[in-house]
């Protein structure tokens, strides 16, 4: 069994369709990896949810019924005989420069009320589990292009950085792509 890569879409767009969308503290767990493209190219600036859920509980079904009576709501695609679901939703165009800024590794392009709102989503969600402080730390530092963050960075890879770099990973297309077939690969 392989298991599924999170990816930046999931760290970066996820708290900015929070806005609009009920990412709800409750279910984040259940919330398995998001992406930015499928693989058909069915879908234009859409965000994809991946949930692994049992309708069994009364609790995911009240949840999946906010899910889809949002404005932004466009489908479900159900896998695995309905334990995992996607959601499709269209982006906010709020923050579609973010969306394009990230498929291009920019994080440091983002506005600042975006900056500020993916880090307030990261702490509210995890900023009291063991751990959850250095993640969304090194967010911040990622965002805001730190200097602590670039000399570690040139210390760990023995390589100069340019000042005007990210200090971000590079957002590969192939892991913020949907693939129906990979994800049920992660369950056999």
């Amino acid at each position: 069994m392989s298991k599924i890569k999170y990816n930046a879409s999931k760290t970066y767009l996820l708290p900015l369709v929070s806005e609009l969308i009920d990412i709800d503290k409750k279910f984040i767990n259940y919330l398995e990896n998001t992406y930015m493209y499928d693989e058909n190219n069915e879908f234009f600036e859409s965000f994809f949810l991946l949930f692994e859920f049992s309708f069994k509980n009364p609790e995911f079904t009240t949840y999946e019924h906010k899910l889809t009576n949002n404005e932004l709501f466009i489908k479900t695609i159900d896998i695995d005989n309905e334990d995992r679901v996607v959601y499709v939703f269209k982006f906010p165009k709020d923050y579609l420069k973010e969306y394009y800024y990230l498929q291009n590794s920019e994080y440091s392009k983002f506005g600042d009320d975006a900056k500020k709102l993916i880090l307030k989503f990261w702490t509210i969600m995890y900023g009291k589990v063991y751990g959850g402080i250095n993640v969304i730390l090194t967010i911040k530092q990622k965002l805001y292009k730190d200097k602590i963050l670039k000399e570690k960075l040139e210390k760990k890879t023995g390589v100069k950085i340019n000042d005007n770099a990210e200090l971000g990973e590079y957002v590969s297309k192939h892991d913020e792509t949907l693939r129906i077939a990979d994800i049920i690969a992660t369950k056999l």
